[in-house]
């Protein structure tokens, strides 16, 4: 192996590392910051009003679930104040941006919840991973994401 090809492998190795480190560097930080520094898996929505609508604090709950039979974490709750009593559409997309559900909710009260149960529009159970929700209301777009873990 001469000079200049093994500069280059050495360099290839350490850009590879490199970017290795920063996605997970990335990734960690992205972790702390939808957790809002907690560490508990809590991720904090994109951005939680529109007008005559907000999610209540801290919901979705629970950003991680398991909807496995077990009882427990088996949907996510989104509790709502809905001033105008507007309907509401939560879009559920897979990380690649596909529907994966949509949930209607007729806004006949100002304040509820709705829930998704981690099944898709066949009403069979969504792969593991992590999921975008999008609630359209009176014209106003609220995101956030979601984790589905079997």
């Amino acid at each position: 192996m001469n000079y200049k090809t093994e500069r280059l492998g050495k360099v290839e190795r350490r850009l590879g590392f490199s970017l290795l480190l920063i996605s997970i560097i990335l990734v960690f930080n992205f972790g702390l910051l939808s957790a809002g520094g907690e560490g508990d898996a809590e991720m904090l929505a994109f951005n939680i009003s529109a007008p005559g609508f907000k999610l209540n604090e801290g919901y979705p709950k629970p950003r991680v679930f398991t909807p496995n039979g077990d009882i427990k974490n088996d949907e996510v709750a989104f509790s709502y104040k809905n001033d105008n009593l507007s309907s509401i559409v939560c879009w559920i997309y897979d990380i690649k941006g596909s529907v994966v559900r949509q949930l209607d909710i007729a806004g006949l009260e100002d304040e509820g919840e709705f829930t998704w149960d981690g099944k898709d529009e066949n009403n069979d159970v969504a792969p593991s991973g992590i999921y975008i929700y999008q609630i359209e209301v009176e014209g106003q777009t609220i995101n956030g994401t979601i984790v589905l873990a079997k």
